[in-house]
């Protein structure tokens, strides 16, 4: 009975953890692989998985024989469907690795029409099931006289998909395509396994000994959630659009930090349940904190092994990838920069005791971005402030003016003037104090520092960007071919998602700026021909492309301002081809600005497409536009 008792505890935890693993599993798949079919498919699989599995919980909190009878046939909801879906699960395998031989359409539409039709029976009628053993520990139903059929059905349909799917798995071209395909033959038949219900043909009495069919259920469900995070780990590389490190990564964490960390918490509270017990404390007091604290502590845990996960899954490139990984985490953003001069502004401040003060970001002589503490000191202030015939006289590391104690900031090489200090009627004596003094240099030369490493980020950061389409381009291209894809398209910057956007940016800075200059549309072959065919450069085709795409939304006739139909054009051309400004625009359109921006962001995926199919008419060989006049 101690051993019964200890597997049916065991049991139950590791059905909660299964439920828990599917439902994660299905939740991670939706929301990184949601654009493959495969992906989709399984998902709904695992919704099968996750509909028995809690029914079964929920079996173990009642008594009610009704109660039981409902949730057995409850469970039918996800064991009806699951062989219309092992048969698209298996469509969408092969159809991603372009072997179209399948079944028609009309076929997939009657598969599940008739898995409907068998929930339906199973929770309304005794056709399918109909009650049996709905007490003790185990409770279970009989068979209808449709269920040996389906049964057929069901064997037939989950077999045939691991037929295919091994099919599949031989036709893979690569060593890693086939070793993922390897795990998901492995484990295809897990779903399968976890939400048949096998009682209805064995029953409970057909065990000769207790203890031994709940260690079979144990071994079943450790067996189905093993299986299940293979298939898994295959299905997540499928369509999958980023790197094969990128994939693993994060699906490893995410089964750490989720169905792991969960399922330990579970076991906590069962062993919290059982001290209660031997202890005669409260209910759930004990467990409910051993809960929480092995939850937080799996989640440090997690971080603080992060090293080794790292070392287990980057074998090839650790190096590469920490030095990519260290790079992020020490960019300096605009608002770490800004946050730092705060800093050194207040420390000034503070050893200074001025009543205010500033730091002035320059660029190319002039005040860009200005920090201040005290009262704010506007742009042209600084700007007299800074010009050097009006600096009187030097005290050390300052010069005085106009009641200013201002310091220039200098890069490293101490030869180009980044910024400057200005400190407001200062409450000290001069000369400072020869400690005073060494650590307002010191302050200087690290906002030096972080200022001229920013400008060097800039600069690599704009040399970086135009390759960022190219490098997408490759990892999307590198998703299709991971399972031997054999139609391989050229690389084309319109399949983008964020073509819209480069449209944007172009028309923004359509008369100059680097939006246009260093934008990634210059690279494409329409803006390319229009550029040779008017012996201009590239900044100028591609303003002869966006001008002749917006005339390409002109409506025909006489134009109306108001006219919905001239809506879109007006808003391209008056904004971005004449320059005026947004209120101007949305008053003579006779429109809020709010609602003028939601129809721009509509014009501007129009005029996307139509960049597109300029695109293609010119790959087709139809030859560039015509062109017309900048601003037309």
């Amino acid at each position: 009975m101690e051993i019964t008792g200890l597997l049916i505890v065991l049991n139950g935890m590791l059905t909660a953890a299964v439920g828990m693993t599917a439902l994660g599993l299905g939740l991670y798949l939706l929301f990184y692989n949601r654009t493959s079919a495969v992906a989709r498919t399984f998902a709904a699989l695992l919704g099968c998985v996750v509909v028995v599995y809690l029914a079964d919980i929920l079996l173990g909190g009642t008594d009610d024989p009704r109660r039981i009878a409902f949730l057995l046939r409850l469970q039918w909801m996800g064991i009806a469907f699951t062989p219309v879906l092992y048969l698209d699960f298996t469509r969408a395998i092969r159809h991603s690795l372009r072997h179209d031989d399948f079944p028609p359409p009309w076929l997939r539409a009657l598969g599940f029409a008739v898995s409907a039709l068998v929930a339906l029976l199973a929770l309304f009628t005794d056709l399918v099931v109909r009650d049996g053993a709905l007490s003790g520990p185990t409770p279970h139903l009989r068979p209808g006289p449709l269920f040996y059929p389906f049964a057929f059905v069901y064997a037939g349909a989950t077999l045939w998909g691991l037929y295919q799917t091994n099919a599949a798995r031989r036709r893979c071209h690569t060593r890693a395509a086939r070793r993922r395909m390897a795990y998901l033959s492995i484990g295809f038949l897990a779903p399968a396994m976890g939400v048949f219900p096998y009682l209805l043909i064995i029953g409970w009495r057909a065990v000769p000994h207790a203890w031994l069919l709940w260690g079979m259920l144990v071994v079943g469900n450790l067996a189905v959630g093993t299986m299940i995070a293979m298939v898994a780990y295959g299905v997540a590389f499928i369509g999958a659009l980023t790197p094969d490190r990128v994939v693993k990564h994060r699906l490893v964490r995410f089964l750490l930090r989720g169905p792991t960390a969960a399922l330990l918490a579970l076991v906590a509270f069962h062993l919290g349940h059982y001290l209660e017990r031997r202890w005669g404390l409260g209910e759930e007091t004990l467990a409910l904190v051993l809960m929480a604290i092995t939850f937080i502590g799996a989640q440090l845990a997690i971080e603080l092994g992060k090293p080794l996960l790292d070392l287990a899954l980057y074998r090839q490139g650790r190096r590469e990838v920490e030095r990519i990984q260290t790079i992020g985490e020490r960019m300096l953003t605009a608002a770490d920069l800004r946050q730092f001069l705060e800093n050194v502004l207040a420390a000034f401040c503070e050893v200074l005791r001025g009543e205010a003060g500033f730091i002035a970001v320059l660029e190319d002589g002039q005040p860009q971005q200005e920090i201040w503490c005290g009262h704010p000191v506007d742009a042209e202030a600084i700007s007299t402030l800074s010009v050097p015939d009006r600096m009187r006289e030097r005290e050390g590391l300052f010069f005085r003016t106009d009641g200013y104690w201002l310091a220039p900031i200098y890069d490293k090489g101490g030869a180009v003037m980044l910024g400057l200090v200005g400190i407001l009627r200062p409450q000290v004596e001069s000369p400072l104090p020869e400690a005073q003094e060494r650590t307002l240099e010191q302050l200087l030369l690290q906002a030096g520092a972080a200022l001229d490493d920013r400008r060097l980020q800039q600069i690599v950061l704009a040399a970086f960007s135009p390759i960022l389409p190219e490098l997408a381009e490759i990892q999307r291209r590198s998703g299709m071919l991971r399972y031997g894809a054999d139609e391989v398209g050229e690389f084309s910057l319109i399949e983008s998602e964020e073509l819209p956007q480069w449209v944007h940016d172009a028309l923004a800075h359509y008369w100059g700026g680097p939006r246009l200059t260093e934008n990634p549309l210059l690279r494409l072959k329409i803006v390319r021909q229009v550029a040779a065919a008017h012996g201009e450069n590239p900044v100028n085709g591609l303003r002869l492309v966006l001008s002749e795409a917006i005339e390409r939304l002109r409506p025909g006739g006489e134009r109306k301002l108001t006219a919905p139909e001239w809506l879109l054009y007006n808003i391209l051309e008056m904004k971005f081809l004449r320059g005026q400004k947004v209120r101007e625009v949305a008053m003579r359109l006779a429109m809020s600005e709010s609602d003028f921006y939601r129809k721009q962001r509509i014009a501007i995926r129009n005029l996307a497409r139509i960049i597109a199919e300029m695109e293609t008419e010119a790959r087709d060989g139809r030859g560039p536009v015509s062109g017309g006049e900048e601003g037309a």
